[in-house]
């Protein structure tokens, strides 16, 4: 009996994620290209950006959040640099940049697809902008 319970109790714990709707969570990296800070994801199954937020951590009104219908969603492509829509990175700040995105399907419906995310300083060392991944 004590056998049958384990048993149970270990499938109910290793099946508690499957078919779960949330996205999957992934990092995102940053980099500089150009002089000109970067986000970029390490991989893409056909996912177009549904929700982009990029904050300064602390400063509540340093922000940016945009919001797209299936219509007007941007496709993402593997490590090409997501549009920041003119935020203003500083050095001496962290912030978190992240993008949830969607899957349209052919008869224009949509799935969730993954989140994104990377958290990240700005500094300038030597004239030289520099960002560090904080993850």
């Amino acid at each position: 009996m004590k056998a049958i319970s384990l048993i149970i109790s270990i499938l109910f714990l290793t099946s508690c994620h499957i078919n779960d709707p949330r996205p999957e969570i992934h990092r995102a990296k940053v980099n500089i290209v150009g002089n000109t800070i970067c986000v970029t994801i390490p991989d893409t199954k056909n996912e177009n950006i549904s929700l982009l937020s990029i904050d300064e951590i602390g400063k509540s009104n340093s922000e940016v959040e945009k919001q797209f219908t299936i219509e007007n969603a941007p496709q993402l492509y593997a490590d090409k640099c997501l549009p920041n829509f003119g935020f203003s990175f500083e050095p001496g700040r962290l912030y978190v940049f992240s993008i949830n995105t969607i899957r349209i399907k052919d008869n224009h419906t949509a799935v969730n697809g993954n989140s994104y995310g990377v958290t990240f300083s700005v500094w300038v060392d030597k004239g030289q902008l520099n960002v560090k991944d904080i993850n």
